[in-house]
């Protein structure tokens, strides 16, 4: 899948998170809310002006994703990587599969990792998996030693199950999305620069 690296990057990023939860109210007023779609990021992402050559790079781009039809990966500025100390690899460790805790299984929000990696994850870094292509976000901060197994804290619950050959990827990491509308204009300016905004949500 083609990743979008947008030529002069972005001058703004909102990002939010989506849930999905239906919520109804009885005669006296006590409220029954359920859970009726997967949760999925999304974001609206603005360009700093620029040149015609360097825009046309870009708008190319997102033209051949024919509108909400396509989808790619993009690395967002800023959230995309860990704002912890981490560095080395993190593995997924399938051996706590049997504590309900700590779980490599669908649904689960703990999953335990073995690591040779050190340093911090801290809260809001965002993560994903080797296996599938959703993207999670690390709720409590983990301190690794390099040898100890760890429990990731995670929201949403996995999606997907995980095994032991699966890694973590926490740098860089890519969100797949599509566009959010079949049309994508750009605003020119009288000095001859463009720039123009995307709304992205991720596909899950």
């Amino acid at each position: 899948m083609a990743l979008f690296t947008p030529s002069k990057g972005f001058k703004t990023l909102d990002f939010q998170t989506n849930s999905n939860t239906r919520v109804t109210t009885s005669v006296s007023g006590k409220t029954h809310r359920r859970k009726i779609g997967a949760q999925f990021w999304s974001a609206r992402l603005k360009s700093p002006q620029m040149a015609k050559a360097d825009f046309m790079a870009d708008y190319s781009f997102v033209v051949q994703q024919d509108g909400q039809f396509g989808s790619f990966t993009i690395i967002l500025p800023e959230v995309s990587s860990s704002k912890g100390t981490v560095s080395g690899t993190i593995t997924v460790n399938a051996t706590v599969s049997t504590d309900p805790v700590m779980s490599p299984a669908a649904g689960s929000s703990k999953v335990g990792v073995d690591t040779v990696a050190t340093g911090t994850l801290k809260k809001g870094d965002l993560i994903k998996f080797s296996n599938h292509s959703k993207v999670y976000m690390i709720t409590a901060d983990v301190d690794m030693d390099g040898s100890s197994v760890n429990t990731l804290d995670i929201y949403p619950p996995l999606q997907t199950a995980v095994t032991a050959s699966h890694t973590v990827t926490y740098d860089n990491v890519p969100l797949t999305v599509f566009l959010d509308k079949d049309q994508i204009k750009y605003v020119t300016s009288l000095d001859g620069t463009f720039n123009y905004e995307l709304i992205v949500n991720e596909e899950v």
